[in-house]
């Protein structure tokens, strides 16, 4: 199987679960700053955790306990990572 088939999988799944977690994050726009009867403290809380999650897909993350030769913490690839990996094998394949 190519190499982008694999990737392709990987950024698939990737962008299922970021949407998803964008759907939660826009839930807190019902918050309004000139109503103090929108202002939910619960929904503040969520944000900011869906937020986390949210760059932690994006982003390369350690990948706890596991190491290198080199005693260099692992990593697993973030969405923006995998998307450049794509693009360039595409291009090597054209």
């Amino acid at each position: 199987m190519p190499k982008t088939k694999k990737l392709q999988r990987k950024i698939e799944s990737k962008l299922e679960k970021l949407s998803k977690l964008l759907d939660k994050i826009a839930e807190t726009q019902i918050i309004n700053s000139d109503d103090p009867e929108t202002w939910d403290s619960d929904a503040l809380y969520n944000l900011v955790e869906n937020l986390k999650e949210a760059q932690k897909l994006l982003e390369d993350q350690p990948i706890e306990g596991k190491y290198d030769e080199f005693s260099q913490p692992l990593y697993e690839e973030g969405l923006c990572s995998l998307v450049d990996e794509y693009q360039a094998e595409a291009k090597e394949e054209f």
